[in-house]
């Protein structure tokens, strides 16, 4: 099962208001810090801000999970995850039983696209366990 996500092509209003932010912030501290701290924010927020701006492909399979960004690229067994966590944008696939801060540090999150059903079935299938809903887990929201 193979899908990709793109925030940035989703939700056209918040780009452009992110990008406006961003240039009037970054124009401020090449103006104000000069040249070398406005193009280190520059990499900075680039980095930091790559999955939303840049499609990242994930392909889910009987034994692993793959997630390809433009950068990096992670690939996990399934067998790893004990927990699924159900949010509003996607889903943390978490090592440990039981909730603990550490979820999402050692998990690994999953942003789904609209049509999302089947792809939280599949992992309710595969990960033997009912999915938790989006109020109990610490799934993170973002975008």
């Amino acid at each position: 099962m193979t899908w990709t996500v793109h925030p940035a092509k989703e939700n056209t209003t918040k780009t452009v208001i992110s990008l406006v932010f961003i240039s009037v912030l970054l124009l401020y501290v090449f103006i104000f810090w000069g040249l070398v701290w406005g193009a280190l924010g520059l990499v900075f927020l680039f980095v930091a801000l790559q999955s939303y701006y840049f499609p990242t492909r994930y392909e889910l399979t009987d034994e692993q999970v793959l997630v390809k960004g433009i950068f990096v690229s992670q690939k996990r067994k399934l067998a790893e995850f004990k927990k699924i966590y159900v949010g509003k944008n996607g889903v943390l696939l978490s090592p440990f039983k039981h909730k603990t801060f550490l979820n999402n540090f050692r998990g690994i999150f999953l942003f789904l696209p609209r049509e999302r059903d089947k792809i939280v079935a599949f992992l309710k299938e595969r990960m033997g366990e009912p999915a938790i809903p989006d109020s109990a887990g610490p799934a993170p929201d973002s975008q």
